[in-house]
C-alpha cells in the first residue's frame, strides 16, 4: 500500500504541495485508492483518496492501523565522506535499516566544508532523502537528520552511555566483532560511528574510548565509508531479526 507522512491525521483531510504532487505523479494515485498515512508520532491510519484536483487531494480517514513499537533505537554518526553522492546514498539505505536519527560530523580528515546557505541546502536534501526513503520502505518514522557537528563537539556533549552502546568501525581493530559486542548487550541503544576517507586518526581514537566507546572490526577488507555504515547496519539488522 502507498505510504506518506503528514503532520496530522484527521478524519477528513487535504493533501497539498509536495505530497500532493508524490502521490498523483510518482505514485500514480487515484480516486478510491487506499494508502497508508503516518503523522510525526508514528500513529498510522488507512486513508481513502476521493477528491483530486491540480493542487490537492481530499482523504478521508477509514481506520487506524496499531503502531509497532521498536525498543532498541539506532543512531548513525557520519563524518562527511567526499563526495556528496555517496552521504546521499549513506542516507537511504540507513533510512532503510531502520535508523533513527543520523548526525553528520567532520573530523580530523574530513575534506568537505560546509556552511551558511550551502549547508542548509544539504540538511533540506538529506531530510528529504529520508523522508522519501522512509515513505518507500514502509516505515512508521522518519529519521532525524542532526546539525553537522566536528567530531570533538559531538563527543564531548554525548549524553551518558548507561543504556547505549557507542560502536566505532576501526581499521587497526583485529578482534572485537559486532555481533559478539551485540549480544553481549542486547538491550541496549546503539550509536554507529563511521569515519571519512582515511578513518580517524590515532588522537580521535583515544578520544572515542575516552568517551566509552568501543572500537569493532569489519573484517579483513577495508571498505569505503559508505561501504562501512552500510555493512554494519545491515549487521546490526541481522541480530534484531
Amino acid at each position: 500500500m502507498k505510504r506518506i507522512f503528514l503532520e496530522k491525521i484527521t478524519d477528513e483531510l487535504t493533501i497539498s504541495g509536495a505530497d500532493a504532487n508524490h502521490l498523483a505523479r510518482s505514485l500514480r494515485a487515484r480516486r478510491g485508492d487506499k494508502i497508508t498515512a503516518v503523522d510525526g508520532a508514528g500513529n498510522c491510519a488507512v486513508l481513502e483518496l476521493i477528491d483530486f484536483d491540480k493542487e490537492t487531494i481530499k482523504a478521508r480517514r477509514v481506520s487506524m492501523i496499531q503502531k509497532v513499537s521498536v525498543e532498541r533505537k539506532i543512531t548513525l554518526a557520519d563524518c562527511l565522506p567526499k563526495k556528496q553522492s555517496r552521504l546521499d546514498n549513506i542516507i537511504e539505505k540507513a533510512t532503510e535499516l531502520g535508523v533513527d536519527k543520523i548526525e553528520p560530523l567532520i573530523s580530523e580528515r574530513t575534506i568537505v566544508r560546509l556552511g551558511g546557505a550551502r549547508l542548509q541546502t544539504r540538511l533540506e536534501r538529506w531530510q528529504r532523502i529520508a523522508k522519501e526513503a522512509a515513505e518507500q520502505c514502509a516505515r512508521d518514522t522518519i529519521p532525524e537528520i542532526g546539525e553537522v557537528r566536528t567530531l570533538n563537539d559531538w563527543l564531548k556533549n554525548l549524553p551518558p552511555l548507561d543504556d547505549t552502546l557507542l560502536l566505532f568501525c576501526w581499521e587497526q581493530e583485529q578482534s572485537t566483532t559486532v555481533r559478539e559486542v551485540l549480544r553481549a548487550n542486547i538491550d541496549k541503544n546503539i550509536i554507529v560511528l563511521i569515519g571519512p576517507e582515511g578513518g580517524f586518526t590515532e588522537r580521535e581514537v583515544v578520544d572515542i574510548t575516552f568517551a566509552g566507546g568501543i572500537s569493532v572490526t569489519l573484517g579483513k577488507r577495508i571498505l569505503k565509508t559508505d561501504t562501512a555504515a552500510i555493512s554494519v547496519l545491515a549487521m546490526i539488522n541481522y541480530e534484531q531479526m
